[in-house]
């Protein structure tokens, strides 16, 4: 029997984790942490519904934390297997997740010592002990290649835009006579985006697993260029500050990149950029190791080892660099990891900086419900964190156009390259609206069947 069950990322966007079993070998397809809502981000804290001794592989997409967070807290489960994804993302797993049990540690160590917690104590979900062991277990394969597992299994990746190494996953399961190819589509990304290159084409599958968090929505049609350019030049006239919350992985460096080409182009002034990340300033030196992955030659602007890293830019590593950001007037602009708001430096800017009218805080990417990042999304002038309530005086802006996810014309679009439909696609990644406007418009438009999975759903291909 060949068996496909999903443990995240259905009905919901995060948490993504895709179990295949047949005879005795057992797969999974990313291995995320939920994030948003509460009733989500306590699943983490749960035994996973599968036995983890048992997993013998795990092929992952891409590394962003809801597609491989829950990796250290499976290998405290009892999981010793392989860890298979491309070159890139090989290289920035550890990275990715030191940072995020860095982030669980210091937020339990502040709890307990403000007295802010119901626990006692509170505890990481996991540590960086856990973060360096699992990562151990990780193995680089490349693009294009058939990888055999065992008699059973095999997956080839594909790339797929998004971010830097991200893709898609082919996987065959073959049960005796009976072979079945599943297509992951991990997260497909944008045509026609600054840094990434245009997502290939997917491969003709028995099944495939589609992803919809945008299946509702179309990305504005607006130009993020101009719209940057425009919130710098408000900053300089109020000498106020420009803060960004932005993933450490992908939107960073694309933001990096923009301001600097706007800079070239004499259309903003240089101001004082300051990336205040150490996750986001070990992978910008990664991002510039793979300048052949992406769609520009990163050296091009201004005969520079690396477009990324210039005289007007800083990149800060340490607890203390970060602090004295705090003390700095403006204009300027921050650039701090946490996409959503959910945790980590960022949070202190925020504190620091959305009190004043003068500032403006510019949303960059998808803002899942229950973030922080979504309650500024909706209006929301009254933020709770650390303990305590924080009221919102700066100007928020949704900077469209930036977003790394395809929206519901692009998936259509990449779903234009296969001729023969699946037998079933299965669309999850997303919120149940999207979701279901996903399955109704590919059934309506493609004649492709679809299913919605719930969590813990389990499937017979």
């Amino acid at each position: 029997m060949i068996a496909l069950s999903f443990h995240g990322a259905a009905q919901t966007v995060t948490g993504s984790k895709y179990l295949v079993r047949v005879a005795d070998d057992s797969l999974l397809i990313d291995c995320g942490l939920f994030q948003g809502l509460k009733e989500l981000r306590l699943r983490n804290w749960d035994s996973p519904p599968f036995d983890a001794h048992k997993v013998q592989w795990i092929v992952l997409t891409h590394c962003h934390i809801d597609h491989i967070g829950y990796l250290p807290r499976l290998y405290r489960r009892g999981f010793r297997g392989e860890i298979l994804c491309s070159e890139p993302t090989a290289r920035m797993i550890e990275i990715l997740l030191l940072d995020a049990a860095h982030i669980q540690e210091e937020d339990a160590f502040y709890l307990n010592k403000e007295g802010k917690t119901r626990h006692k104590p509170a505890l990481p979900l996991f540590t960086q002990d856990d973060a360096r062991a699992v990562s151990r277990l990780v193995k680089p394969v490349p693009f294009a290649e058939t990888i055999p597992l065992s008699p059973h299994l095999s997956f080839c990746l594909r790339p797929v835009g998004h971010i830097l190494g991200a893709c898609s996953v082919q996987l065959t399961v073959r049960d005796g006579k009976n072979a079945r190819t599943i297509y992951f589509g991990g997260d497909i990304g944008r045509y026609n985006a600054p840094l990434v290159p245009d997502p290939g084409s997917p491969l003709a599958s028995d099944y495939l697993v589609l992803e919809s968090t945008y299946g509702n929505r179309l990305h504005e049609a607006t130009d993020p260029y101009e719209t940057i350019a425009g919130l710098v030049h408000r900053i300089v006239e109020s000498k106020g500050v420009l803060l960004i919350p932005a993933f450490a992985v992908g939107r960073t460096q694309q933001l990096v990149l923009i301001l600097r080409e706007l800079e070239e182009q004499g259309r903003i002034p240089r101001l004082p950029i300051h990336v205040d990340s150490p996750m986001a300033a070990n992978v910008t030196d990664i991002y510039c190791d793979f300048e052949k992955w992406h769609r520009l030659d990163l050296s091009r602007l201004g005969g520079a080892d690396c477009a990324l890293h210039a005289g007007n830019i800083t990149y800060h590593r340490t607890r203390e660099e970060s602090m004295t950001i705090n003390k700095l007037d403006g204009p300027r602009i921050i650039i701090s990891s946490g996409g959503m708001l959910t945790g980590g430096r960022v949070l202190h800017h925020l504190m620091q900086r959305m009190a004043f009218q003068k500032n403006i805080i510019a949303l960059v990417g998808f803002q899942a419900v229950g973030t922080r990042g979504r309650d500024l999304l909706d209006g929301k002038k009254l933020l709770r964190f650390h303990g305590e309530m924080h009221t919102v005086r700066a100007d928020v802006v949704d900077v469209g156009g930036l977003s790394g996810h395809a929206d519901y014309t692009e998936l259509m679009r990449w779903l234009g390259a296969l001729e023969k439909p699946p037998q079933t696609t299965f669309i999850t990644h997303g919120e149940p609206g999207p979701a279901a406007a996903m399955a109704a418009r590919i059934q309506s438009e493609r004649g492709f069947k679809a299913v919605i999975p719930n969590l813990g759903d389990e499937f017979e291909l």
